[in-house]
């Protein structure tokens, strides 16, 4: 087979805090990846320098290098790093990431593919409690292993998702559930997510795991009622799960207008819609906000 034919697409998820879904296409000499289905980061196998940065490769000799953003409107702008090594080979394999890309963009969004999940325990129950990291299955640990639960970034947040207001009591109502001796869960899921398995081999009962990422059962009100604003809060991002049944889904659909501002950068990526009225609502108001 050709190289330029060997082609993987997929999906992974950013956790901790949960931002959204990454789609990914990769090839054995250039990545592309993209949050929002617009614009795309372009990553070619190229020689660098020991030390510098990157997101890694089997290769002693060279690592993914960012070779520039792409997008159909725009086309291709250049990284800076990209302007001062670019060589003709790492040219010739951006420019055929992007030909690829003509074509599998319009089949966003692709299949979730990190089917190894590490969740934070309730101290009392041994049940997941929240999810602190996904990878794929066949991917290294993360050294160190996340221990505590994030749920915004930064003061402000970022584009796709602004910062929950509350978010510093959330974070520590997690942290008192989780107990002083953290436990965690390593398990795997099949490819249809039906059924998983921890890392001992053990069946689980998947009704345990929140498909939000988080436990909606509390002790008491006032801590389930934040738990519930967060998910509202966050609900343009968490549509982009394929995995959530249409009673979930519609829960979504039906609190787009608590953060409409940030509907813009997630809905391309949904794998479904069940209601075109209500994120068509909620577009109009992100554009009345902006």
């Amino acid at each position: 087979m050709n190289k330029y034919q060997e082609i993987r697409c997929y999906a992974l998820r950013r956790l901790n805090p949960f931002l959204g879904v990454q789609q990914i296409v990769e090839t054995s000499y250039g990545l592309a990846s993209t949050t929002n289905g617009l614009v795309w980061h372009i990553h070619v196998l190229v020689e660098m320098p020991a030390g510098w940065g990157s997101l890694g490769s089997d290769d002693e000799d060279k690592a993914w290098g960012l070779y520039g953003l792409w997008s159909e409107k725009d086309g291709l702008v250049d990284s800076p790093v990209a302007a001062q090594r670019q060589d003709e080979q790492s040219s010739k394999d951006a420019a055929q990431i992007i030909e690829i890309l003509r074509e599998y963009h319009e089949r966003l969004p692709f299949a979730l593919a990190d089917r190894r999940e590490l969740w934070l325990l309730d101290e009392v129950q041994k049940k997941p409690l929240a999810l602190l990291f996904s990878m794929l299955p066949e991917a290294r640990r993360p050294r160190p292993e996340p221990r505590y639960w994030t749920g915004c970034l930064g003061r402000n947040g970022s584009a796709g998702q602004r910062r929950f207001s509350e978010i510093e009591r959330l974070e520590a109502q997690v942290r008192k559930r989780a107990g002083f001796n953290i436990e965690r869960l390593w398990v795997t899921w099949d490819s249809e997510r039906v059924s998983a398995v921890s890392d001992g081999g053990k069946p689980m009962q998947v009704d345990e795991f929140p498909l939000f990422g988080i436990r909606e059962d509390w002790s008491n009100r006032e801590e389930q009622e934040l738990v519930e604003r967060y998910i509202d809060w966050i609900a343009p991002s968490m549509l982009t799960l394929p995995y959530l049944d249409d009673y979930r889904r519609n829960r979504l659909e039906s609190r787009l207008q608590k953060q409409a501002c940030s509907i813009e950068y997630h809905w391309r990526l949904y794998p479904r819609i069940l209601d075109e009225k209500k994120l068509t609502a909620a577009r109009v108001q992100a554009k009345l906000e902006s």
